[in-house]
């Protein structure tokens, strides 16, 4: 899926940064919302599973081809915060 085809939008660098950091937030949510309902453990396996996914290349291979690109999209996964660790 392209999500720039799909919804035909175009969108300067600050408003990208935004996007970014909404769906930095976003996962962050649905991370919390599965230690919440699954616990601690199952919620930091899903973050897990998320970075290694997007590692190796199993979620968009498209990020490995320029390194730069790739290392950012890493960084911000690992970003997110770690179940069951205090803030």
């Amino acid at each position: 899926m392209d999500i720039s085809k799909d919804t035909g939008a175009t969108i300067e660098t600050d408003e990208m940064k935004i996007v970014v950091n909404a769906l930095h937030l976003s996962m962050a949510f649905l991370l919390e919302r599965l230690e919440e309902r699954g616990g601690a453990a199952a919620a930091a396996e899903a973050r897990q599973d998320l970075i290694d996914n997007l590692r190796f290349g199993n979620i968009n291979m498209s990020i490995m081809e320029d390194r730069k690109i790739f290392d950012f999209v890493l960084s911000v996964a690992e970003a997110l915060p770690e179940p069951g660790v205090p803030a």
